[in-house]
């Protein structure tokens, strides 16, 4: 309540020191005047304030008591001064429109210059007999009588206290309205901080979904790329196991074919061996026809004691004969294959060994 009093008054005197107070409160006093005669709604009737003050209702009884009313009001009218025109028409009770040039006719004014009030011209043109005529009727309502001025001072208190009631009434509105306007005020900025805050909250709120959107997007991302990731190491591991499958087939593949390949080379080895063989038996047997043939003629060339010799020669023969059918046996050859032996170039020996051998002992 102190600070609304030294606001109130620094507003006051802030008005005072710029003109302005003595502005608003002709303003005020004039509205106040227009609204009540507004309310009355009939210009000729008479006004309120005009019942009131007994003092302005003998101005019509002068004989020109209109006259000088016009003739104030075009005064205020000329000047422009609106405010004091609206008291001034509803306290005389003057609220019609004037003429200035019906009031110029009406009082003889010679009016000739429009820059300048109708009262002016009245003063300067005036004669001395209205002069102490004036004068006369001056000093006769200069000197009111004892009721007159029993009258007068009890609408001046009447006057005075409805001043005060005004003022009061006004000063009691005008705390109404700056407590109202403080509400107002007070009113409008807890809707904007609650305007404010729920503004906030519904920012926080879409900040708070936006990283939430943000977070399960981040994790969807991080699942897809995981399961990517499992997905390309899944096919890198069955790449892995195919290639080692392929591989492990291909070797597998070329052991087969190795082993066929040995097989092949084995089977061919065997099939020369075998070809050898019956080469070389196919010899021997030619060899031993030959010897045979020899021995047929050996017999017929020598004696019987060269019969008992070549009988002892058989059965060396026979014996060798054995021996040379052991060497050639299929157990013999594997034997002698296992020891790293060429049995080719043994039975060739052993045969040319035999027919040397032979012929030496015909000789």
């Amino acid at each position: 309540m102190q600070e609304l009093t030294e606001l109130k008054n620094l507003v006051i005197q802030s008005l005072e020191a710029n003109g302005s107070l003595a502005k608003i409160r002709a303003q005020i006093r004039a509205s106040v005047f227009n609204v009540v005669d507004q309310q009355e709604g009939n210009n000729k009737k008479p006004s309120p304030f005009f019942w009131e003050n007994n003092k302005a209702q003998t101005i019509y009884e002068l004989g020109c008591g209109r006259d000088m009313l016009e003739l104030i009001k075009e005064f205020l009218l000329f000047f422009e001064m609106h405010y004091t025109n609206s008291i001034f028409s509803s306290e005389s009770n003057l609220r019609e429109d004037i003429n200035r040039d019906q009031i110029a006719k009406k009082l003889n004014i010679d009016a000739n210059d429009s820059t300048k009030p109708l009262l002016y011209f009245l003063l300067k043109n005036r004669q001395p007999e209205k002069k102490s005529e004036e004068k006369g009727q001056q000093q006769k309502i200069a000197q009111p009588s004892p009721k007159e001025v029993q009258i007068q001072q009890q609408q001046q208190q009447q006057q005075k206290l409805q001043e005060q009631k005004l003022q009061e009434q006004k000063r009691q509105d005008e705390l109404k309205k700056q407590e109202e306007l403080k509400k107002q005020e007070e009113q409008k900025k807890q809707d904007e901080q609650r305007k404010q805050d729920e503004l906030r909250r519904q920012q926080q709120e879409e900040q708070r979904k936006i990283e939430e959107q943000k977070k399960d997007q981040l994790r969807k991302q991080q699942e897809e790329q995981k399961k990517m990731e499992e997905l390309k190491k899944q096919q890198e591991q069955q790449q892995k196991q195919e290639q080692q499958r392929q591989e492990q087939q291909k070797q597998e593949q070329q052991k087969k074919e190795q082993e066929k390949l040995k097989e092949q080379q084995k089977q061919q080895e065997l099939l020369k061996q075998q070809q050898e063989r019956e080469k070389l038996e196919a010899e021997q047997r030619k060899a031993q026809a030959k010897k045979f043939e020899h021995r047929n003629y050996e017999d017929e060339k020598f004696d019987n004691e060269d019969l008992e010799e070549q009988l002892e020669g058989e059965d060396l023969r026979d014996s060798q004969l054995q021996q040379d059918q052991f060497q050639e046996s299929d157990e013999y050859m594997q034997q002698s294959q296992s020891q790293g032996i060429d049995m080719t170039v043994d039975s060739v020996a052993l045969e040319e060994f035999d027919y040397y051998e032979d012929i030496e002992d015909a000789d």
